[in-house]
C-alpha cells in the first residue's frame, strides 16, 4: 500500500523566493530609473537651464557695474545708488532662440533681471562688480526656499541642457519603460508556472510531458554549483531539450524540504540513459584527460 503512494507521488516546484525578490528588485530599479529620467526630461533639465540662464544675468550684472563704475571714476564721478536701479531695472534675462523648449513650462522669456540686482548696489560697491554678484547670486539661490520650497544650486553648471539632451531623457525612459514590461512579463509567466515529477514522467514549466522513456541524456554538471541541468529527449524523432532551474523553481532550503534536489533525484531515479557530469579531483587520475564522465 505504501509503495503505491509513494508511486503515486508528485512532486511540485513553485517559482522560490530567491526568483520573486530578484524580479521585483529588477521592477523597482528600472522603475525609479524611468522616473529619474521623466523628471529630468519633463522637469529637471528645464529647471537648471532656468539656473543658468539667470545666472547669467548676475554675471552680466557684476561685470556692467564695473563698467558703469570704471566710467564714472573717468569723469571724477561716483555711480550713485539711483542710477544703478534705473539701468538695472532696463535689463532682461538673456534667453536663446527656442528657450520655451528648453526652459520650464510658463516661464516668462521676456524675465527681467530679479529684484535682488536692483537693490544690490550696496554689496557690490562694497566688495566690488563681480564678487558681489557672485554674493547676491548665493543670497538669490537660497531664498527661492521661499518661492518653490526648496533652494537653488548655487553651482548652474558649466552649460545648459539643449533640447536634444532633454528628448535623449524621454528616450531613455521609452527604453527603461520597455525593459520595466519585458522583466514584468516574465514575473507574471513564472509565477503562474510551476514544474512537476511522478513516477511517470517529468512536467516542465512549459506544460509539456517528457516520458522518462523519452530522455536520452541528462547534463548535470551545473546542478551542484548553480542548480541547473540540461534534459535531452526525444520526440516526434526529433531529440529536444529541456531545463530544470532548481534556483527559480523549487528551490534548495531543507527547511523548505529542498523541493528542487526531490525533483531532480525522482528524474535519476527513473531515468536510465546517459548522465554527463564533472568529476571529483580524487577521481581524476582514474581517468582520460576529458574531465566529464558519462554514465
Amino acid at each position: 500500500m505504501s509503495a503505491d503512494l509513494s508511486k503515486e507521488e508528485k512532486i511540485v516546484c513553485k517559482p522560490t523566493k530567491w526568483f520573486l525578490w530578484r524580479a521585483l528588485a529588477m521592477l523597482t530599479m528600472f522603475s525609479i530609473f524611468a522616473v529619474l529620467f521623466f523628471m529630468d526630461g519633463m522637469w529637471g533639465y528645464r529647471e537648471k537651464n532656468l539656473h543658468f540662464y539667470v545666472n547669467q544675468a548676475f554675471i552680466e550684472a557684476g561685470v556692467d557695474f564695473q563698467k558703469l563704475q570704471n566710467k564714472k571714476l573717468e569723469n571724477d564721478e561716483k555711480l550713485t545708488e539711483s542710477q544703478w536701479r534705473d539701468y538695472a531695472a532696463e535689463k532682461k534675462v538673456v534667453f536663446p532662440d527656442g528657450a520655451v523648449e528648453i526652459l520650464p513650462r510658463g516661464t516668462n522669456v521676456d524675465m527681467p533681471w530679479p529684484g535682488v540686482l536692483l537693490e544690490g548696489f550696496e554689496v557690490m560697491d562694497k566688495k566690488g562688480g563681480q564678487s558681489g554678484s557672485a554674493s547676491l547670486w548665493e543670497d538669490y539661490t537660497a531664498s527661492r526656499k521661499d518661492v518653490e520650497g526648496k533652494a537653488w544650486d548655487i553651482d548652474p553648471g558649466e552649460e545648459p541642457m539643449n533640447k536634444d539632451k532633454i528628448r535623449e531623457q524621454f528616450i531613455a525612459l521609452g527604453v527603461t519603460l520597455i525593459l520595466v514590461s519585458i522583466t514584468l512579463f516574465f514575473f507574471i509567466r513564472t509565477m503562474c508556472r510551476k514544474m512537476e515529477a511522478d513516477h511517470e514522467a517529468l512536467y516542465t514549466q512549459e506544460g509539456k510531458k517528457i516520458l522518462y522513456s523519452d530522455m536520452v541524456r541528462v547534463d548535470k554538471r551545473k546542478w551542484d554549483t548553480k542548480g541547473i541541468a540540461l534534459i535531452y529527449y526525444t520526440q516526434g524523432g526529433e531529440e529536444k531539450k529541456a531545463k530544470v532551474d532548481g534556483m527559480v523553481y523549487g528551490q534548495f532550503k531543507e527547511e523548505d524540504g529542498a523541493p528542487a534536489e526531490k525533483l531532480f533525484s525522482k528524474i535519476m531515479e527513473n531515468f536510465k540513459g546517459e548522465v554527463l557530469e564533472y568529476v571529483s579531483i580524487d577521481d581524476e587520475d582514474d581517468l582520460p584527460e576529458d574531465s566529464v564522465t558519462k554514465s
